[in-house]
């Protein structure tokens, strides 16, 4: 499944900046504040079932045989 981007410029308080650099392993931070967005944009992150269903409805939908596929390789 591919994902479209949306590059942009944010500006953070330095300390945040620093902090968040010496906490993600490099090429995770655009995830990472991605995740975050989303967590905060949504307002959830407190139950996993609820997060599942809120995902499940954005993500595209798969035939049965596809999820099938998927799950026999060990990923969907």
């Amino acid at each position: 499944m591919s994902m479209n981007t949306q590059r942009i410029t944010v500006s953070l308080p330095g300390y945040l900046y620093e902090d968040l650099l010496a906490q993600m392993p490099p090429g995770r931070v655009s995830r990472f504040v991605a995740q975050a967005v989303e967590k905060e944009l949504t307002g959830l992150g407190t139950d996993p079932v609820e997060e599942f269903i809120s995902l499940q409805k954005k993500l595209p939908k798969r035939e049965k045989n596809e999820v099938l596929k998927a799950i026999k390789k060990g990923r969907l």
